[in-house]
């Protein structure tokens, strides 16, 4: 049960921020705005094909709004003949950065990576992130990664996981993972 004193710092915390907001003439962006109805078009069944490399999977997914419809939830399995992978990714558009975040997680390890990333043409964004690797860090370096998220048709999307060598000046992108999205019949 909460204290008397929890519930007026709640209170007041919540008066000041709508006080605040009328006060500065900003606009309410704590709910979900134009980029999370066009994730909402993407709630559904969906074909999975990841290309890895050299090895191509193929599997289902399942896609849903979550959290009053902020994020977009994309759980999927895919499989060849030696190995499934399993993972989910959220999917949300920050309103006050203007940034489209990832969460993502998978069964190649038992932790998880965020990203972020400003959007650019229209409903697509390329995130950013770090990952706190022991094995990078002990070379003396900090594993970069990226999401390239593409939302453009209707009934396909595709979610690519790229590399950054960050050993030298040049940052060169290497594609490690893409995940295309095909709408089931």
């Amino acid at each position: 049960m909460k204290s008397l004193k929890q519930v007026i710092v709640i209170l007041a915390f919540s008066f000041n921020s709508n006080y605040l907001i009328a006060q500065v003439g900003m606009e309410d962006i704590s709910g979900p705005g134009p980029e999370h109805e066009n994730l909402s078009s993407y709630v559904g069944e969906w074909d999975v094909a990841l290309e890895m490399g050299k090895e191509n999977y193929e599997g289902s997914s399942t896609t849903s709004m979550i959290v009053g419809d902020r994020f977009l939830q994309v759980d999927f399995s895919v499989s060849n003949e030696s190995n499934t992978i399993e993972g989910i990714f959220f999917i949300g558009f920050d309103r006050r950065n203007d940034a489209y975040q990832v969460l993502g997680m998978d069964s190649f390890g038992t932790y998880f990576v965020t990203a972020s990333g400003p959007a650019v043409e229209g409903f697509t964004s390329k995130a950013y992130g770090k990952d706190n690797d022991p094995m990078m860090k002990k070379m003396g370096f900090e594993k970069e990664f990226g999401y390239n998220l593409t939302f453009k048709e209707k009934d396909r999307f595709v979610i690519e996981i790229f590399w950054i060598d960050n050993r030298t000046d040049a940052h060169t992108e290497i594609k490690a993972l893409e995940y295309v999205f095909i709408a089931s019949d």
